[in-house]
């Protein structure tokens, strides 16, 4: 049997250690294997149209790549080809990436495209105003009532975006007893520069100050408003 002096063994084993936490080191803080080409942002609808081409420019296989996208603080993460198993490139392969994502209601757009011991790469884009408030909304409603009358009001909803919108949600709502509807949810679409209107009935319950709210809603983009109405009685 041979013994080795523990003088040897351990500056053996030291100089191993350093010399694979340092390649660890180098692989994921210098290293940036990872190549985006044509990085590219549009609107489709109420969605924001991702793409990009992601290069694997190193001289091995990369695994595990997503790209993340932060507005504000809500984080979407997407596997490069749809699942952790098959996010990889080969070694000078190209993929073409496109995601779709829902409208924020931020301007501020951030991307991380990362893969484990690899370089992340960072891109930011910002909006434009008209993508976070692309719909205006006109309610023509008096600013008195009489109780227990109909009163018929239209809203007009125009699309200010350079897009057509496939699905804008409109939803009133008061406090229950306050007026005789049933509130619900309408759903219209309305093409690129143009408006659509909409028309409703209000019958007032009490006589009083009453406050009604509406909700707009178009992809995760949600715009809220209120109006306080005077309700007289029918003898005012």
């Amino acid at each position: 049997m041979v013994f080795v002096s523990r003088k040897i063994v351990y500056p053996f084993f030291l100089v191993i250690f350093s010399l694979f936490l340092f390649g660890i080191i180098y692989i994921s803080i210098l290293s940036s294997s990872l190549l985006v080409n044509d990085p590219s942002v549009s609107i489709v609808g109420d969605k924001i149209v991702l793409k990009m081409q992601i290069e694997n420019k190193s001289n091995h296989e990369i695994s595990g790549i997503n790209v993340l996208v932060k507005n504000g603080v809500i984080e979407r993460g997407f596997f490069l080809k749809g699942a952790i198993e098959s996010s990889s490139l080969i070694a000078g392969e190209k993929y073409d990436f496109v995601a779709a994502i829902p409208l924020g209601e931020g301007l501020n757009y951030s991307i991380e495209i990362k893969s484990l011991f690899n370089k992340s790469v960072f891109l930011n884009f910002e909006l434009e105003q008209s993508t976070i408030d692309p719909v205006k909304a006109e309610v023509a409603l008096p600013s008195k009532l009489i109780v227990s009358q109909e009163y018929t009001y239209p809203v007009k909803l125009c699309n200010q975006s350079n897009n057509d919108l496939s699905e804008v949600t409109w939803v009133p709502n008061a406090q229950p007893g306050d007026f005789k509807e049933t509130f619900y949810e309408q759903v219209i679409s309305i093409k690129k520069s143009s408006c659509e209107t909409l028309y409703s009935t209000l019958t007032p319950n009490k006589v009083g100050n009453l406050g009604l709210s509406f909700l707009m809603r178009i992809g995760s983009i949600e715009k809220r408003t209120s109006v306080v109405i005077e309700v007289l009685d029918k003898n005012s």
